[in-house]
């Protein structure tokens, strides 16, 4: 082997030394710390899987059509839900435009109260003196 490293051009020697501090000065570091990274994802990813999958204890209710349907009676004029494909309800609910501010309460207060996300955009159509707002909710 020191036969072999002593007939080696200079520059061959030179070439050589330099990629073995390439190696241990650079590459390994870098791979040590990339391991290392992903480690640590990966314990935080599964800390919020358990996090995401733990029941919470609280007063939300399960999407029920009839149940906030009556619910939301008790606030407005008049409410419908109809079932749409995917999973998806589509909600149409009518009241005097004074009512408006407890629309908004009424809407900032659905995920607390139901186990539901507004899916698209609301859309609000002015009649007479009423509004008619159309949401389409998912529930989880």
């Amino acid at each position: 082997m020191s036969t072999r490293l002593k007939s080696l051009s200079p520059m061959s020697k030179i070439l050589f030394v330099v990629s073995l501090l390439l190696l241990f000065l650079w590459v390994v570091p870098t791979m040590i710390s990339y391991y290392k990274n992903e480690k640590i994802y990966n314990q935080k990813s599964l800390e919020l899987e358990k996090l995401d999958t733990r029941e919470v204890n609280s007063e939300v209710k399960r999407f029920h059509t009839e149940v906030f349907k009556i619910d939301a009676e008790t606030y407005f004029d008049k409410v419908s839900v109809t079932s749409i494909p995917n999973n998806k309800y589509k909600i149409i609910i009518s009241f005097i435009k004074d009512d408006l501010p407890k629309f908004y309460a009424f809407l900032r207060d659905l995920s607390l109260n139901y186990r539901v996300s507004v899916d698209d955009n609301l859309v609000y159509k002015d009649i007479n003196k009423s509004l008619q707002v159309n949401m389409i909710v998912k529930p989880f």
